[in-house]
């Protein structure tokens, strides 16, 4: 996916939608429409935004952490049949995949998100790679668009998530420690990524059992990609304009765009 995307209107510029394949949903096509009906409350954004390391008195209810407004797509508690990006999981079965990873995770915004907006959103594929060879095994890349609306159907912000399915192989990924807010050397648990993780209402397994991620052919317990995601908006928000951040365009003001690349994972190093 090109790194200058910029979704207008919830889509996504003309692009290669790479390998065709009669076993996947249909790109460029919109799938699981939700109707705007959650309504955006301060007390989950809260939640999040101290889990995952960031300063809570810095909040404001009418301009919200652009990486807090998928909250409202995602089930408050772990429930099978609300699992968010049901089109990325579709993608992965029909692929064949019993694992995947997130690459990459452009967000694009029209307007900030505020404490009291209603919200709906739908999925869209919009483009799929060929096989290869990973750094986590053999597999291939797709792209999911997840579109966040608002009650009059405008959109807030378009959410890309590259993905990449695998057949583990013997290797194990490197893995790097992130630093959290307000220390040079952030010392992960098992028990801190997954606290992160359900505070970013996320609830697959390898963010919060080692078992599941040892399965998935990873070092451990791995943060997700929301919990990284306002690691690094925070760290925009501490230091100016950070890498991967962009500020000043859209409807609100405040950081607009967000490109965060999994170069390397964040895994928990001790259980408590």
């Amino acid at each position: 996916m090109p790194s200058d995307a910029r979704p207008v209107d919830g889509r996504s510029p003309s692009r290669d939608h790479g390998v065709v394949d009669s076993r996947l949903p249909s790109i460029d096509e919109a799938h699981y429409r939700v109707a705007p009906t959650t309504v955006v409350e301060l007390g989950p954004v809260v939640g999040m935004w101290e889990a995952t390391g960031g300063d809570v008195s810095a909040l404001r209810v009418d301009r919200l952490p652009i990486s807090s407004t998928s909250l409202w797509s995602r089930p408050a508690v772990p429930d099978p049949l609300g699992v968010t990006l049901r089109l990325h999981f579709d993608v992965k079965a029909a692929l064949g995949f019993e694992h995947a990873v997130i690459s990459r995770y452009l967000i694009d915004v029209q307007r900030r998100s505020r404490v009291g907006d209603v919200i709906g959103h739908h999925q869209v594929l919009r483009c799929v790679g060929p096989e290869r060879m990973t750094a986590l095994g053999w597999g291939r890349s797709w792209t999911v668009d997840h579109v966040l609306i608002d009650a009059d159907g405008q959109v807030l912000q378009t959410e890309a998530f590259t993905a990449v399915g695998y057949h583990p192989s013997m290797g194990v990924p490197r893995g790097a420690r992130l630093p959290q807010s307000g220390s040079d050397e952030a010392q992960w648990t098992i028990r801190s990524l997954s606290r992160a993780a359900a505070a970013c209402r996320v609830w697959s397994p390898v963010h919060h059992d080692p078992g599941a991620a040892r399965r998935s052919g990873l070092p451990g317990v791995i943060a997700c990609t929301q919990h990284l995601a306002a690691m690094l908006e925070q760290d925009a928000l501490r230091n100016g304009n950070g890498t991967g951040v962009d500020r000043g365009r859209g409807r609100g003001g405040g950081a607009t765009r967000l490109d965060l690349r999994m170069r390397r994972t964040l895994f928990a190093t001790r259980a408590t």
